[in-house]
């Protein structure tokens, strides 16, 4: 997912600079934006996991400096989003709605801890290059977490369909002690 998320980050990237000047991120000797790895480039290892997440949160930083210019706020499309979601009691159990258009099942985690539910995710992006002449519909990760309302039991089945994310769950039994699950 780190990888995603880099690429959804150099295309951010390249949005706001075409915003801010007008043109293309400069090329490097190779052809490359300069923010493309360089040829044989090392892939992304663990060890190098929570440098991405501090890049990723400095980031979020830049993209909100970038949002609060109007003239470039209307070419850049969102960063990161919150999906809207509804909670259902239904007679046996619990469904969790989200709307995620455009985003694939596989690229969509769902984990269960006690009574905390969390859904994250990436939209991605179109092709990189892409300049935006008005730009609404967020790019990127995504994250949500709930507390259920009551006991449930079990693993969730996860479903999506044309950008309606459905999580189900089996009520517990009354004075049933719930274990912490996780799963996707």
């Amino acid at each position: 997912m780190h990888t995603e998320l880099i690429e959804v980050m150099r295309n951010q990237a390249s949005a706001i600079y075409w915003a801010v000047t007008g043109s293309d991120v400069p090329q490097s000797e190779h052809g490359e934006s300069a923010s493309q790895p360089a040829p044989g480039a090392a892939a992304t290892t663990e060890a190098d996991a929570a440098s991405i997440d501090e890049v990723a949160r400095k980031f979020v930083e830049l993209e909100v400096m970038a949002r609060s210019v109007p003239a470039v706020a209307e070419h850049v499309p969102p960063f990161s989003f919150v999906p809207a979601l509804d909670v259902i009691e239904e007679d046996d159990g619990l469904l969790i709605e989200a709307t995620v258009p455009g985003v694939d099942l596989g690229d969509v985690v769902v984990q269960r801890a006690g009574d905390m539910l969390s859904i994250a995710g990436n939209r991605r992006g179109p092709l990189p290059r892409c300049k935006y002449q008005h730009a609404e519909i967020p790019r990127g990760p995504f994250f949500r977490e709930l507390r259920l309302p009551f006991p449930v039991e079990g693993e969730p089945h996860v479903e999506l369909e044309r950008g309606l994310l459905k999580v189900r769950f089996k009520r517990a039994p009354a004075g049933q002690d719930v274990e912490t699950v996780t799963g996707a």
